[in-house]
């Protein structure tokens, strides 16, 4: 299984601007997340449109599963 997280953030204008990390743990906690997001926050490293990242606005945990066939 492969897991991915996507965040949403409002910017500085209003907007919201969302981004995914794939490699996510499984068993990552909604108090590990609210961190991640208040982290990402605070260094205000990312440059967006709409201004700095202000807020956040919503997060969420995707599983996903893959399954390969062998066709030769």
């Amino acid at each position: 299984m492969e897991y991915s997280l996507a965040m949403t953030f409002v910017t500085s204008s209003g907007d919201k601007i969302s981004m995914t990390v794939t490699g996510v743990r499984s068993d990552i906690s909604q108090a590990e997340v609210s961190t991640l997001m208040d982290t990402i926050i605070a260094k205000d490293i990312f440059l967006t449109k709409g201004g700095s990242l202000t807020a956040k606005y919503a997060a969420q945990l995707t599983e996903r599963q893959v399954t390969k066939f062998d066709v030769q």
